[in-house]
């Protein structure tokens, strides 16, 4: 009964964190936004079907977030062009900002973009202007300054690639029908009562 009705406020908070934002924000279904977190977009936010929001996420920049994503807590994603400081005659605190209406800025249309089944670990930063391919992990505590290419592990400040998610193109092969094939859906009463159904080839049940 208690688990139950935890699992209706989470429901319930995650409504009210995207509530009133339908003008810059597009969710897919099977969506979990943490407590504290921020959503905003000078123009776009979408976000795909079965994506996890950690808790005290800062999202305040165009991006695109595919689906069965990972954000973990204090993840953020933001504008590298928030304030022209290159404008002559505006002190630092006034520079022209990404959401004016009085100062254009040029770059309101770049966005992030982290393709699906995508693990952004505690802490990272990702730059508008990136693209995280599909597939990867960022360690904890990186900023993703340049592409990633998919099924790529980076870490550090700025963000390099140290590894492969999978040995080899065959597993990724395998990984990618398992996911199209298989049968999740997201629980809100824990990560053990989630349905996670991997379509797993003969080889691999035995």
């Amino acid at each position: 009964m208690i688990s139950a009705i935890l699992a209706l406020l989470r429901r319930i908070q995650t409504q009210i964190l995207i509530m009133g934002k339908s003008k810059y924000l597009t969710v897919a279904n099977h969506l979990h936004v943490g407590k504290g977190t921020l959503l905003w977009a000078p123009q776009k936010i979408r976000i795909g079907t079965h994506v996890y929001i950690g808790k005290q996420v800062h999202i305040e920049a165009n991006c695109d977030i595919g689906d069965y994503c990972l954000l973990a807590n204090r993840v953020a994603i933001v504008g590298r062009h928030d304030h022209n400081f290159t404008a002559v005659g505006f002190p630092m605190r006034y520079t022209p900002w990404i959401g004016s209406n009085r100062f254009p800025n040029p770059h309101i249309d770049v966005k992030a973009v982290i393709e699906s089944d995508v693990w952004l670990g505690y802490g990272v930063t990702v730059l508008t202007g990136t693209t995280i391919g599909r597939g990867s992990v960022i360690a904890a505590g990186s900023v993703v300054t340049h592409n990633i290419p998919p099924y790529s592990i980076a870490a550090g400040v700025p963000a390099k690639v140290i590894g492969r998610r999978f040995a080899d193109d065959q597993t990724i092969v395998r990984h990618e029908a398992a996911i199209r094939n298989g049968c999740f859906s997201f629980s809100e009463r824990g990560y053990d009562q989630c349905v996670i159904e991997p379509a797993l080839t003969p080889l691999e049940k035995t």
